[in-house]
């Protein structure tokens, strides 16, 4: 069985097309809400960043939806498993479908995100990886139906995709809060940028940086401390 251990609970990695990663990880640390009573995770795979927003907001209920039934059941399975099991609910749907009667504080995704090239011939793959299955359009618009007035949504992608989020997010009345570039390695070019969205709209949104490896390939000092809480001491 693939087991992907964390500080407070584990992760069962079988059924699900993507594996537990630094992307995950970089984003559910970074997710920053002062309401998050409720969220809500699109696209959850393993159910990785549903049970770490359990672990971040003790007092959240989280909804968590995959279209992949084996994503959805494996992440059933992995919160069920974990010491939030009474506050996190995984539903199998496409995000297109969903309905819910509450509206989310907090929304988080780690959206596919390869726009070019041929789709992979594993099919739960490409889902998961190919954002023709989950259009950034599709995405906003949803996001801006199901979140709240004071709301916020987080979402990591690729570095080359911030104009067309931004556009993308602009068209339904989501505006940037917060932007963190992150660099894979100390002097390399930023390869993901985690943004945040609000139906609020601020004058200068929040930037920052951060680097997750130095030059001989360790961890930083910087993304030990951010994870600690979930990773611990034997990162």
């Amino acid at each position: 069985m693939s087991v992907f251990r964390f500080r407070h609970f584990e992760v069962r990695q079988e059924s699900s097309a993507m594996k537990v990663g630094t992307d995950a990880m970089v984003l559910g640390a970074l997710v920053n809400a002062v309401n998050s009573r409720t969220i809500l995770d699109i696209g959850t795979g393993t159910g990785v960043l549903a049970l770490m927003m359990a672990q971040k907001f003790p007092e959240a209920q989280i909804d968590a939806i995959d279209i992949d039934p084996s994503a959805a059941a494996e992440a059933r399975i992995n919160a069920e498993n974990s010491f939030w099991n009474d506050r996190i609910q995984v539903f199998e749907s496409d995000l297109k479908d969903f309905q819910s009667e509450k509206k989310y504080a907090l929304i988080v995704s780690n959206p596919p995100y390869f726009t070019n090239g041929l789709l992979n011939p594993d099919r739960s793959r490409a889902q998961a990886r190919h954002e023709s299955a989950l259009p950034f359009e599709l995405l906003f618009a949803r996001v801006s139906e199901l979140l709240n007035d004071d709301g916020v949504f987080w979402m990591i992608a690729p570095a080359d995709a911030m104009n067309e989020l931004c556009v993308e997010a602009e068209r339904v009345n989501l505006w940037p809060k917060n932007r963190i570039d992150i660099l894979g390695k100390e002097g390399g070019s930023t390869v993901r940028k985690v943004l945040s969205f609000s139906p609020n709209r601020t004058e200068n949104s929040e930037q920052d940086c951060l680097t997750i490896r130095n030059l001989d390939g360790q961890y930083t000092h910087e993304y030990r401390a951010l994870t600690i809480d979930f990773h611990g001491v034997s990162v």
